[in-house]
């Protein structure tokens, strides 16, 4: 009969940590160890709302605390406190991450990283050493202000390491290779609370690990990270851009990919072909076709490359000129627009993004894919504010690298598509999870998929899934290809054998083993 009263002991002590009590729990514990400016934010609080804010609520990770840390020592010590006491926890610098699986944080701890922003340029102007909690905007308007520039996210309200830890894809990446590949070295905080650095002589399995697949296996605090001189680039600070509207009907969106097929071999460098299916109701009660070319260099420069497309009639052209601090308002994925505040523009949405990279256009499929997308999307009015992307950066940077440096897979692919669904995330009239809209979002958005890969096959390629916009059923070999998810496994095993970096797209480890999760 001693059992019934040593439960409710075990689950007072269980809850007992998020209490707002300086006497018990995590205040009394954590609190005294972290460094200055550094805090503890209780569900409840002021401000902590605006802080697990996400670009969508639906199966997002909950939060009973926050840390808001300061030092990597308050990393540390915030990871050792929540192993001991076995509290999920999970480090966020944005919150973009959109997959399922981060709804596996239950009363968590959130490690808020945004506190780690500095940035500070080398002596001889290489790299830059940055906190793992910068944003893409605050790494592009530091760099530009020295006259450098580097491989950051195309939305500038991403955060770096965030992005680079899945490999990432950037304008530049057509002179440099991915965002992955600017890095040099990382600092990483492991389940155990141990610091350690990462490169290519310190950790080196882990250094390949971690460029594609970096979410399974520490909190990265710093980075040093390659950076350019802004004057090494054929079109200098001069960045140009056209976007081109059409009708997406089957016979505008065949021409116009067959063009942008045939431009793929000779794309050049400082070049991103970029294409939205959506319905605009200020342009076209029809859904239509939006597509955007941009060019390191002028106008004049960048008309060679848009005259077929202006053969084709669009509807409606705009261009204009500006910096590379352009691009993101060009593309209108700006820090303060829309896209990178959905949440805001669309509050209460939930969103499936379901992405397929594949080496080369297979016009038919695509056509096939983007009238499936129409259908759904003017089928079901609920899912006002969906949209298709058609990604076409330069790749030569990122195939001119050796595919065995990093467990990136999908190097060899030039094409990053994606349709991505919104929907009311409650019922209207219940206020309960809208379950049925969520399963007919990720159905259709799957068959999108299925006849992309399917076109794939026919021409002989394969396809993957990038790791940065997965939602959450895709398969492990098609995030992280088959030939690295054992070698992945088996450094999960070694680094984090009880899986507490488990919540992104998870890698399990090989069998269970103490590995470097000893306190």
């Amino acid at each position: 009969m001693r059992l019934l009263p040593i439960l409710f002991v075990s689950a007072a002590l269980a809850t007992a940590w998020y209490e707002k009590d300086a006497s018990t729990g995590i205040l009394k514990e954590l609190g005294p160890k972290l460094s200055q400016g550094a805090r503890v934010v209780f569900q409840g609080e002021e401000g902590f709302e605006e802080r697990i804010k996400r670009r969508q609520g639906w199966e997002a990770p909950d939060f009973r605390a926050i840390v808001d840390v300061k030092s990597e020592e308050d990393v540390q010590e915030t990871i050792r406190y929540a192993t001991r006491h076995n509290i999920p926890f999970l480090a966020v610098s944005t919150g973009h991450g959109q997959s399922a699986s981060l709804s596996k944080v239950q009363d968590g701890i959130m490690i808020n990283m945004r506190g780690l922003n500095a940035i500070s340029i080398s002596d001889d102007a290489t790299y830059a050493t940055v906190g793992g909690g910068i944003k893409g905007k605050e790494v592009i308007d530091h760099l530009w202000a020295h006259g450098k520039q580097t491989v950051t996210g195309v939305c500038e309200c991403v955060s770096l390491s965030g992005v680079a830890l899945g490999g990432g894809h950037g304008i530049l990446q057509g002179h440099h290779g991915l965002l992955s590949d600017q890095i040099l070295s990382l600092r990483l905080v492991l389940a155990n609370g141990s610091a350690i650095t990462v490169s290519e002589t310190e950790n080196t399995e882990l250094f390949w690990a971690l460029r594609g697949a970096g979410h399974n296996f520490g909190v990265v605090t710093e980075l040093k990270y390659r950076i350019y001189g802004i004057d090494q680039y054929p079109g200098g600070e001069t960045w140009s851009y056209e976007a081109l509207t059409y009708p997406a009907t089957r016979e505008n969106v065949r021409a116009v990919y067959s063009i942008a097929k045939g431009q793929m071999d000779t794309q050049l460098e400082g070049m991103m072909i970029y294409g939205m299916v959506t319905l605009n109701p200020q342009v076209s009660n029809e859904p239509i076709l939006m597509h955007h070319v941009a060019l390191n260099g002028p106008l004049a420069n960048l008309s060679a490359w848009t005259k077929p497309y202006h053969d084709l009639a669009p509807a409606a052209v705009a261009k204009e000129e500006g910096t590379f601090l352009d691009l993101p308002r060009f593309f209108q994925i700006e820090d303060r627009g829309p896209a990178c505040n959905a949440a805001a523009h669309l509050p209460g949405t939930g969103k499936v993004r379901v992405p397929v990279d594949i080496p080369t256009y297979n016009v038919d499929a695509l056509v096939a894919a983007v009238d499936k997308f129409v259908q759904v999307r003017t089928s079901n009015p609920e899912f006002a504010g969906s949209f298709m992307v058609i990604e076409q950066y330069s790749t030569k940077g990122v195939r001119s690298i050796d595919p065995a440096v990093s467990v990136f897979p999908s190097r060899q692919d030039k094409l990053l598509l994606a349709p991505e669904i919104f929907y009311p995330s409650l019922d209207a009239e219940t206020g309960e999870q809208n379950r049925a809209l969520h399963e007919l979002a990720v159905q259709s958005g799957e068959e999108i998929k299925r006849l992309l890969v399917q076109g794939a096959k026919e021409q002989g390629g394969g396809s993957h899934s990038y790791v940065n916009y997965a939602y959450g059923g895709e398969t492990l070999e098609e995030v992280y290809g088959k030939e690295g998810l054992g070698r992945l496994r088996k450094l999960k095993r070694e680094f984090d054998p009880r899986n507490r970096f488990g919540y992104y797209v998870p890698v399990e480890p090989a069998e269970e083993t103490e590995g470097h999760d000893e306190l």
